[in-house]
């Protein structure tokens, strides 16, 4: 299990404290704006000049509050993209560590969901909820020791207006986490439909499903609506609270300042002091829905890093050079069957396996995966003691499952090489792995491939497998069923170059080779 990154490092707790550093400066030209208020207020009232001083100091407030709340909020939304990073790289790190099969069964846009979706909630709830949280513990008691200093009475009557409207907040706000991690369920699993099916809506259409699967979404998207019109009401209703209470607060302001005979100065400059106070009000109104976004997400987010992981081996033992033994030991496969059989270094040799579980034994070979049960041996060392450097570098894949990232030819070639060969190495490796067509089609080594190679056919992923191994020269090489789509005269060039080749070769069909004394013999499996 992937521990969940904490929410407060030493970086993170300093930037808090600039944030509410902040908050408090601009409290305090705030208040400073209620006094200046108060002050010109009184000048009016008497009929003398307006004091210059207390314009500037209004202006001068005005000014402040607008600059340090564009600073507070970039700072705190420096806090929360920094842990979105921190979240992304955790969740990639555990899923990198993940078993191959375990990721290949996630529903399609699972993954894409912990990385889009959730980040908002994790990223807002920094960069949003904790600032407002600072900002009105700081901003309440700085606007009621303004009233305090401006007229005791009056900060008495506004007293418990504030203590009922944020003890309303803070009860009725529990209502919203249960409402919005049913919304955010609801809305992943549309979201993880939507993936599923865009991709092959012509094709459900074909089969006569489109209007079926339109109702079924309606369904969906009208029970989201209802749940989602629920949260926005409860959620608006908490924000509303400030605007009540501020013009109750208001009312009993004036009222009381009139009968103890206050002046109407300091009556305006209680009013623009209680002026700072709806603010952060509205923010602790809607502090909860930040909150219940981020428990929502949080519960997502430990769920997703305790799946189980491939065991890290402790020791990093590196293979042998040159070919390399292979020995299976009641190896469990997919189907059910299990497999015992040794191969010796520089033997080539045919598995009769279903494709599934030939894929699948490539996959524990190369430690993508584990099998449920047995032993696999290379090299006369456990797998599992075995580093992965090399066994990337000792094992080569021939097949239609080769990784692929968007991004040029080159770099599909190259991708995983520690070092990268020259364009003139790279294009005689394609014309000898016969991808010029696919050179030519693109226009070059920079020509783009699209997200997953969907653009590629299944031989041209056969062929880039091909022309990677090929760079690495592996002394295990592993060949698919795959290749038997491949013309005659690709297949024939790809069978001499692994006659050639001092390495041990497991393939998944028979394959000719010219050479009696390395002819694969089959080894079926038994179970």
């Amino acid at each position: 299990m992937t521990p969940v990154p904490p929410l407060l490092t030493p970086a993170r707790k300093r930037g808090l404290a600039l944030v509410s550093f902040l908050v408090l400066l601009q409290g305090g030209a705030m208040g400073l704006a209620a006094f200046a208020t108060r002050a010109l207020f009184d000048a009016m009232h008497q009929e003398t000049a307006l004091p210059v001083l207390m314009l500037a100091a209004l202006v001068l407030s005005g000014v402040a509050t607008a600059t340090v709340r564009v600073l507070a909020r970039r700072a705190g939304e420096r806090l929360g993209q920094d842990y979105a990073r921190n979240l992304r790289r955790a969740l990639f790190d555990h899923a990198a560590r993940m078993p191959a099969r375990a990721v290949a069964t996630r529903r399609t846009g699972y993954m894409s969901l912990r990385f889009v979706g959730d980040m908002t909630a994790f990223r807002n709830w920094l960069a949003l909820g904790l600032p407002r949280l600072i900002a009105a513990f700081v901003m309440v008691p700085c606007a009621l020791i303004a009233l305090a200093l401006m007229a005791p009475l009056l900060a008495l009557v506004v007293l418990p207006i504030l203590s009922f409207g944020i003890a309303v907040i803070l009860l009725a706000g529990w209502k919203l986490l249960p409402l919005h991690q049913d919304l955010r369920q609801r809305r992943a699993s549309i979201a993880a439909d939507m993936a599923e099916r865009m991709p092959l809506a012509p094709h459900l259409d074909m089969l006569g499903r489109r209007r079926r699967e339109a109702r079924q979404m309606n369904r969906q998207l009208s029970a989201m609506i209802e749940v989602a019109l629920r949260r926005i009401t409860w959620a608006e209703a908490l924000k509303a609270v400030p605007d009540l209470m501020a013009g109750a607060a208001a009312a009993a302001v004036i009222v009381a300042g009139f009968r103890s005979g206050i002046s109407p100065g300091t009556i305006a400059g209680a009013l623009a002091a209680l002026g700072l106070l709806l603010q952060p009000m509205r923010d602790l109104g809607s502090l909860w829905n930040l909150r219940a976004a981020h428990r929502a997400a949080q519960q997502k987010l430990s769920a997703a890093l305790s799946r189980a992981q491939r065991p890290t081996p402790a020791a990093r033992r590196a293979l042998p050079k040159g070919a390399l033994t292979v020995a299976f030991h009641q190896v469990s496969l997919p189907s059910g069957q299990e497999i015992t059989c040794r191969l010796e270094a520089a033997t080539r040799q045919v598995l009769d396996l279903e494709p599934i579980d030939f894929a699948s034994l490539c996959d524990v070979i190369q430690r993508l995966d584990e099998a449920p049960s047995g032993e696999v041996m290379l090299g006369e060392r456990p797998l599992q003691d075995l580093s992965a450097g090399s066994l990337r570098r000792r094992i080569g894949r021939i097949d239609g499952a080769a990784v692929i990232l968007q991004g040029s030819l080159r770099r599909v070639l190259t991708l995983g090489l520690e070092e990268r060969p020259s364009d003139a190495r790279l294009l005689r490796l394609v014309e000898r792995c016969h991808l010029s067509p696919l050179l030519d089609r693109l226009g070059g080594l920079d020509g783009r491939i699209s997200e997953g190679g969907r653009m590629l056919s299944l031989s041209e992923r056969v062929l880039i497998s091909w022309a990677r191994v090929r760079l690495r020269k592996p002394g295990l090489l592993l060949i698919g069923p795959e290749v038997r789509m491949l013309d005659d005269q690709t297949r024939a060039r790809l069978m001499r170059y692994v006659q050639k080749r001092e390495a041990t070769v497991i393939s998944a069909t028979a394959l000719p080779f010219e050479r009696k004394t390395n002819d694969m013999s089959e080894v079926r499996a038994g179970g």
